[in-house]
């Protein structure tokens, strides 16, 4: 891990590490977003943490080839993710891209994050009344406009961290959180538009979909999505809803969405396309169309597994390793027991003995039955 990327480390590493805690939820907050977003997505993660899933991910993050890194990344950045990450806020004030606002919500060490920002590329300071924002070079997004990327964040009160790619935008949200612009408290209509219980919502205002993005015309014809999904009764469930102006731009959007549902269920050589086309359902009433996903989480974790495996062959193959050796110490622990091979003897099965673990686990002078 290089000095000069450290704050990416971060995010990556607290995005990805939940675990079980009993803190107080931590739902979207209005009033830290400003009070016109094109769009705002949230994913409290104190929630999540209660859900199978993230004590699934609480499980992976205690075997050993994932433990090591939670080490390291706790001891560098004096953050445990597992217990200290409450939340997370991305939004945008305008559908552009680099106007994105990420508010990491944790219990962290101010001292610790400034000591690694000041270890970036380049890394320079601004001044916002009485806040500080650290800025530096971003290798990892490609330059514009002939200059490098740069990286701005700020830390306020040492339970949020602001991130974005514009020094002004998070300028703006520092004002937001110290109440002195507009927030989306005072837009009613859209605040009761937040989905409720449920570990991750989203809202988009129509237009937010950036034009550049040719997928996205099918969102860019309603005037407000909203998503939700949460885990209810071992299910997985998850609901995106598009409000129209009316019904004949909804019943257009419907047969388009019925349309991509079909592409996806002949797309033979994909099986998760074909997993997700089964799962999918699409409703509509009036100028309201809903597009809903209900699969079991058991199912969830299942596919999981699958891609961890199909990405690290080698932690399986150990994994394996591991089973079998277990396996072939058994008969040993058995015999024991028994008095049948004392400490220190060779083990009472083996080629040598004329006989396999795999086919008689009993050891040798037991007749089959």
């Amino acid at each position: 891990m290089t000095p000069r990327q450290p704050w990416r480390t971060w995010i990556a590493g607290a995005t990805l590490a939940t675990g079980l805690t009993m803190a107080p939820a931590a739902p979207l907050q209005p009033a830290d977003v400003p009070q016109q977003p094109a769009w705002v997505l949230h994913w409290d993660l104190d929630a999540f943490r209660l859900t199978t899933l993230g004590q699934h991910i609480l499980t992976e993050l205690e075997k050993e080839e994932h433990r090591k890194k939670l080490e390291a990344f706790k001891a560098m950045f004096r953050f445990d993710p597992r217990t200290a990450l409450h939340g997370l806020t991305l939004y945008s004030p305008t559908k552009a891209q680099e106007d994105g606002v990420l508010l990491v919500y944790a219990d962290v060490d101010a001292a610790q994050l400034t000591a690694l920002a000041q270890a970036a590329r380049d890394h320079q300071t601004l001044g916002h009344r009485n806040h500080t924002i650290h800025h530096w070079i971003d290798e990892k997004r490609p330059p514009r406009n002939g200059a490098p990327a740069r990286t701005y964040a700020a830390i306020y009160q040492s339970r949020v961290v602001i991130f974005g790619q514009r020094a002004e935008r998070v300028s703006e949200a520092l004002d937001v959180l110290d109440r002195l612009r507009p927030n989306l408290l005072l837009d009613a209509p859209l605040v009761q538009a937040i989905p409720r219980d449920a570990f991750l919502v989203g809202l988009a205002r129509g237009g937010a979909v950036s034009d550049q993005d040719p997928q996205g015309a099918v969102f860019r014809q309603s005037r407000l999505m909203r998503l939700a999904v949460r885990e209810t009764g071992q299910q997985l469930r998850g609901q995106l809803t598009l409000e129209t102006d009316n019904e004949e731009i909804a019943l257009q959007l419907e047969n388009v969405v019925r349309g991509l549902m079909g592409l996806l269920a002949l797309q033979q050589d994909k099986p998760d396309a074909q997993w997700l086309a089964r799962a999918l359902q699409v409703e509509r009433s009036g100028a309201i169309i809903t597009l809903g996903l209900t699969v079991p989480v058991q199912d969830v974790l299942n596919r999981i597994r699958a891609a961890a495996e199909k990405s690290n062959p080698q932690t399986v193959a150990n994994n394996r390793s591991s089973r079998t050796k277990t396996r072939r110490r058994i008969p040993t622990r058995r015999a024991d027991r028994q008095g049948k091979s004392p400490a220190g003897s060779a083990p009472t099965w083996g080629p040598a003995h004329g006989t396999h673990p795999n086919r008689d686990r009993r050891g040798p002078g037991h007749a089959r039955p």
